[in-house]
């Protein structure tokens, strides 16, 4: 198994000093952690039974940066790793495994008081050398202001919705559909299966005319799809997929607007083709024509760009009677006024963090990063005010309520006020 990032083990780790029991896969993570460098074991045990040792490293923190710095930690992680003060079952340990070193009870342990809590954060973070959360980078220098309150109202994070129209005009609402067969579309049959949708052709008796399906999500809504050929499509909020029930003819074509990423099913004979419909590029998008390969398309309209991105694989990228053949870590970009470059060596973990549950920000702005909460919490961005200039940095989970979101992003040059499904943003 792949060694966690230090951003994905925090939240694990938290759940061990709190005490709190750990699934099979947290808890084979953890070991794999804890066996990838010395001494990780001896940090949780001090985060779980010596507060003196904590607090001296809160204090030692704290001397190096001042209030500003210890002030992002608390918005970043309030709420996050901890809720209350209330004694937890004692004894706790992380559950053994044959061939793994054990890791006996420590005694003595109980749930942190406030500033224990933010302790435990701050040395978690520091020992994963890495932002757990989210971390926050300005262009202007930061003057240090009161925090606006967010207020108390919250929005839960999207989740697995989609609506499927079939070919004949019906629609299946599949986040309220059970797992099993739902409808035959001629000798295919369409099945949703452990929350996946998916086509399973008969071998014989396949139309010579093809019939078309369409997956969209709403804001807030995500799902994954496997379609006849056996390609794997990921699509995000607010997007939508039009696909052949059964790929006829010399290619496999659907059409996307939106955002997904797709991982395609080799077939040499017939080539896999996405049309991109996205009106904030002119109109009609581009075309990307692959083999066998994974790749993530982001097409929104309320997007100044559209992007290819190449995770493995080759892709060919046209619009307009200009194309790019893209590498792995290239991503082919279009403006609003259709002009078209390649971007190389970019971060594909990034681009791809939706798929995997997280946001994932890498020198993002302000209004880039509000238009990704827009559609997953499915709210409305309002602004008031002059804002510097803002980018954000950091990777975080997608399961979380928008109010906790809000915490890590709020700094003394921004800040955010929730009313009902309406987020002001103000300086």
């Amino acid at each position: 198994m792949e060694r966690p990032h230090s951003f994905d083990i925090d939240p694990i780790a938290a759940k061990f000093i709190r005490n709190e029991p750990l699934t099979p896969e947290e808890d084979t993570l953890l070991r794999d952690w804890i066996n990838g460098e010395q001494g990780r074991e001896e940090l949780l045990r001090r985060l779980r039974d010596d507060p003196e040792w904590i607090k001296a490293q809160l204090d030692k923190f704290d001397s190096l940066s001042g209030s500003r710095v210890w002030g992002r930690l608390e918005s970043q992680l309030d709420g996050l790793w901890n809720t209350g003060t209330a004694d937890a079952p004692r004894g706790s340990s992380i559950p053994s495994d044959p061939g793994a070193p054990d890791y006996p009870s420590i005694p003595g342990a109980h749930r942190p008081t406030r500033w224990w809590r933010y302790a435990i954060a701050a040395s978690v973070v520091l020992a994963c050398a890495g932002a757990a959360l989210l971390a926050t980078r300005q262009k202007n220098p930061p003057i240090r202001a009161s925090a606006t309150p967010i207020a108390v109202a919250d929005i839960p994070p999207g989740g697995d919705r989609a609506i499927l129209t079939l070919s004949d005009g019906r629609h299946i609402d599949l986040d309220s559909s059970a797992n099993g067969v739902l409808t035959n579309q001629g000798s295919t049959m369409v099945a949703k299966q452990d929350g996946v949708l998916a086509y399973n052709k008969a071998a014989s008796n396949i139309p010579a005319t093809a019939v078309y399906n369409t997956l969209a999500t709403p804001r807030a809504g995500q799902f994954e799809i496997t379609l006849s050929d056996g390609t794997r499509v990921w699509l995000n909020n607010a997007s939508s997929l039009r696909y052949p029930v059964w790929f006829t003819g010399p290619d496999r074509v659907v059409d996307l607007s939106g955002e997904a990423y797709f991982d395609v099913a080799r077939d040499a004979a017939h080539p896999f083709r996405v049309h991109v419909l996205n009106s904030a590029a002119g109109n009609d998008g581009g075309t990307v024509d692959v083999l066998g390969t994974a790749f993530n398309i982001m097409a929104y309209n309320d997007e100044n760009t559209e992007r290819t991105t190449l995770v493995e694989g080759s892709i060919r990228y046209s619009r307009a009677g200009h194309s790019a053949l893209l590498k792995p870590e290239e991503q082919s970009v279009v403006d609003a006024g259709g002009d078209m470059k390649t971007l190389h060596n970019v971060n594909t973990d990034e681009i791809t963090a939706w798929k995997n549950g997280y946001f994932h920000f890498d020198h993002t702005s302000l209004e880039e990063t509000m238009r990704q909460l827009a559609r997953w919490y499915d709210i409305t961005v309002e602004y008031k005010g002059t804002i510097p200039p803002q980018e954000f940095v950091g990777k975080i989970q997608r399961t979380i309520p928008l109010s906790a979101v809000l915490r890590g992003l709020e700094s003394d040059q921004v800040h955010f006020q929730l009313q009902g499904n309406r987020l002001l943003v103000t300086p």
